[in-house]
């Protein structure tokens, strides 16, 4: 087939107009067998998005989730075969969609789901842990760069959205939320197999954000402190290695 049928077949699957098509569907079957391949197409698209944002869905009903999934596949079509990466850009259509631009928390809310699903097929490499520490120098620690696992992710949004995740993720009967801005911090990752989450404070946040930029132990420390002259970072770098949120050092 040429490059031009190609072109117009994608045209007429993501507009539904098939008028394109017509020197080479020439018959009424012909196009009716267009129309039923493109809903199966649309149809299929609806259901990926469906699975890889459960919260989003469950947030907004079925009847809204659909157009907006399909409003997005006509807007970012596939490029990638693996269906699993499908939707990476979905959070950040959300937030532009106006039919929801009321529910101010939904894209971070999908940025949500979204780390749960690529916390879930990240690579599973090795994670750093204390035995693997125990031969380096007390005053070489601070002088670490340890990365953060792959399966690591920090979101960030200024409303509760994962205290709204959360609830309506995990229970049955979701709990009331107080729908108030605020700096919200939250890590998802994968530990001996399964996706975990937490919240976090905003002085963890800093502390694991600045791991993520490749600054050191010590430097990640006073960032944490710059927020919270309080905070532990000692406690979180424990916490991180018996949880397989660090991955091998940088240095």
């Amino acid at each position: 087939m040429s490059d031009r049928f190609h072109d117009e077949l994608v045209a007429a699957i993501t507009s539904g107009e098939a008028a394109g098509l017509e020197p080479w569907l020439t018959t009424p079957a012909a196009l009716r067998r267009m129309a039923v391949y493109r809903n199966n197409v649309v149809h299929g698209m609806i259901e990926v998005l469906r699975a890889a944002y459960p919260v989003v869905e469950r947030l907004v009903g079925a009847g809204f989730f659909a157009p907006m999934a399909k409003a997005y596949w006509q807007a970012v079509p596939p490029t990638d075969p693996v269906m699993s990466h499908y939707g990476e850009a979905f959070a950040d259509f959300i937030d532009g969609y106006a039919p929801s631009a009321g529910l101010v928390y939904l894209g971070d809310v999908a940025r949500l789901d979204r780390a749960w699903l690529e916390a879930h097929h990240a690579s599973d490499e090795p994670a750093l842990d204390a035995g693997q520490l125990a031969g380096l120098a007390p005053e070489a620690l601070p002088q670490l760069a340890p990365r953060l696992h792959p399966s690591v992710h920090l979101c960030t949004s200024n409303w509760p959205a994962y205290a709204i995740w959360r609830s309506n993720r995990d229970d049955a009967e979701p709990a009331r939320v107080e729908l108030r801005p605020a700096p919200d911090h939250a890590l998802v990752w994968r530990h001996r197999g399964t996706v975990r989450h937490r919240a976090l404070s905003s002085a963890d946040h800093g502390f694991l954000a600045a791991l993520a930029q490749g600054q050191t132990l010590q430097d990640a420390a006073h960032a944490a402190a710059s927020v919270d002259a309080g905070h532990n970072a000692a406690d979180l770098f424990g916490e991180a290695l018996a949880s397989s949120i660090l991955g091998g050092s940088r240095s």
